[in-house]
């Protein structure tokens, strides 16, 4: 989408934001790596199994829409780390599958907590070749622009992947311990996986995706929150900053309205990016996390479900009421943009966003 008032273009304005400067316009980022497949006549499962066409999907997406030139590089998404440590996840197939999932925990017993150990080589392990094989394209393939390309979650999104969400949510109340135990190694376990990017890769182009739903209260209370997860959140995001990673795209997946006091004592990059489902209101973003980027947070059933006039007018509503966050602004959905919404309210969201969303 080219602009009829010129200016900046989206890379400019991205990267204005990056630098705690003012761009001309709204930057437009609709996390849209599944309806990116779609646009461009492939599958969803193409998202997390083929290297080179999930890049070139997003590339030309974001293209054709006029978006920021942001590529995800997904890995197994909500089912990390399972199949590093031997488990069995499935890949989406069909209509009604779009995301991979655990189908077998490789954890079963608190001795095999015990007896976890990081994978050696680590870059042989499950999809961490396909991973580093896409991230290498993508730098390739797009010279500038973000590249989210390392995903690191928290210990609640390891650690469920390793064990059981019921099998977890138990040992938080009959074996605290034990939760402690796996959360260390999740931890260790990532901060391993971040150091192997920046041997491979310089950090400065990488922007790890941090946060995660499990750690919602619709999953786990704040108490537990602070509890079990804070510590390790605040010593992984510090990791990733000694090892030169700049900038973070924390997506505190779901309601977490309780949790934001603690995720704000974490280190968030130089600046953050905030993202936020429609389960949090901007102002929470601004009000605790002053000096980083809003972003967000179209609920995303009105892409999928309303007609374009209808789409057209949430989004410029959204736009007019926060572009003026003290910390910068990039209009996006709540969460990923949905892979079946129709073309016509997908243009009816980009165009709102050039229509409402400039400062000069």
């Amino acid at each position: 989408m080219v602009s009829s008032r010129g200016g900046m273009s989206e890379l400019e304005r991205l990267e204005a934001l990056l630098n705690r400067e003012r761009p001309d316009r709204v930057p437009i980022w609709p996390l849209s790596a599944g309806f990116s497949m779609l646009n461009g006549g492939y599958t969803i499962n193409d998202v997390y199994t083929d290297v080179r066409i999930c890049t070139d999907a997003q590339i030309w997406a974001n293209e054709q829409y006029g978006w920021a030139p942001v590529v995800l590089i997904p890995g197994a998404l909500s089912a990390w780390p399972a199949l590093e440590f031997g488990g069995d996840v499935k890949f989406p197939t069909g209509d009604f599958s779009q995301a991979p999932t655990v189908v077998r925990h490789p954890v079963q017993s608190d001795e095999e907590i015990l007896n976890l150990k990081i994978p050696d080589p680590l870059e042989n392990a499950g999809t961490i070749p396909m991973q580093l094989a896409a991230v290498a394209y993508a730098l390739e393939r797009q010279p500038r622009g973000l590249l989210v390309g390392l995903l690191v979650g928290g210990p609640m999104e390891i650690g469920r992947a390793l064990v059981s969400i019921e099998m977890l949510g138990r040992m938080m109340y009959k074996k605290p311990d034990m939760v402690h135990k796996l959360f260390r190694f999740a931890t260790d376990f990532s901060i391993a996986v971040a150091k192997l990017w920046t041997e491979k890769f310089d950090p400065a182009r990488i922007c790890p995706f941090v946060g995660g739903p499990t750690h919602s209260n619709q999953v786990i209370s704040p108490k537990h929150f602070k509890e079990f997860c804070l510590p390790y959140v605040k010593e992984t995001h510090a990791a990733l900053r000694e090892l030169g990673y700049k900038h973070f795209m924390f997506h505190p997946c779901g309601e977490q309205n309780e949790n934001l006091p603690y995720w704000a004592e974490a280190e968030m990059g130089d600046p953050g990016i905030i993202s936020v489902g429609h389960e949090i209101d901007l102002s929470k973003v601004a009000e605790y996390f002053p000096d980083h980027i809003a972003f967000g947070n179209l609920e995303p059933a009105i892409v999928q479900t309303h007609k374009p006039p209808e789409v057209y007018e949430a989004v410029r509503d959204l736009v007019a009421r926060h572009k003026d966050i003290p910390g910068g602004y990039i209009f996006s959905v709540g969460c990923e943009l949905p892979p079946k919404a129709s073309p016509g309210s997908v243009w009816a969201m980009t165009k709102a966003v050039e229509d409402a969303g400039w400062y000069t």
